[in-house]
C-alpha cells in the first residue's frame, strides 16, 4: 500500500512538474510596442556588432553598423545584466522570433531564452527614448 502512494505522489509531482515547464509565461504589458515600434518576425542575415541589456527580459542588438533591434524573451534572463556574452541561434540565415533563442552567457555557464518579440528601431533617439521607457517601469 506505501508503495502505491509513493507511486502515486511521485506520478501526480511529475504531472504538476511538466504542467509548470510547458504552461506559457505571461509577457509584461510594458514590452509591448506594436503601435510605436516596426514589429520584425524574422531578421534575415543578423550580425551582432554589439549589443546592451535594458532590464532582465530586454536588449537592445546594433548589427550592420546602425540597425538597432528590440529584442523581448519569453522569460526573464536573471544574469542577463551582468552576461559579458551573448549569443543567437540561427535558422537558416535568419532569426526567427518565437522560435530562436537568445543564448546567455555568465560565469556559471550558458542558459536560453526564446525570442518573444523583435522590433526595429529607427534611430539612436529612439533607442534612448526605449531603454529610459523600460528602466523606469
Amino acid at each position: 500500500m506505501k508503495a502505491i502512494t509513493k507511486l502515486s505522489g511521485i506520478l501526480i509531482l511529475s504531472l504538476l512538474a511538466i504542467a509548470c515547464a510547458t504552461a506559457p509565461f505571461k509577457v509584461a504589458d510594458k514590452y509591448n510596442f506594436d503601435n510605436e515600434l516596426q514589429e520584425q518576425k524574422e531578421i534575415s542575415n543578423l550580425r551582432i556588432d554589439s549589443w546592451e541589456s535594458i532590464d532582465h527580459q530586454s536588449l537592445i542588438i546594433r548589427s550592420k553598423f546602425n540597425d538597432f533591434y528590440l529584442i523581448i524573451l519569453q522569460r526573464p534572463a536573471i544574469s542577463l545584466p551582468v552576461s559579458e556574452s551573448i549569443g543567437v541561434t540561427v535558422t537558416i540565415n535568419r532569426v526567427n522570433s518565437g522560435f530562436d533563442n537568445i543564448i546567455v552567457a555568465d560565469s556559471h555557464g550558458t542558459e536560453s531564452y526564446i525570442i518573444h518579440k523583435m522590433y526595429k528601431i529607427k534611430d539612436e533617439a529612439q533607442k534612448r527614448e526605449i531603454k529610459k521607457r523600460l528602466k523606469s517601469m
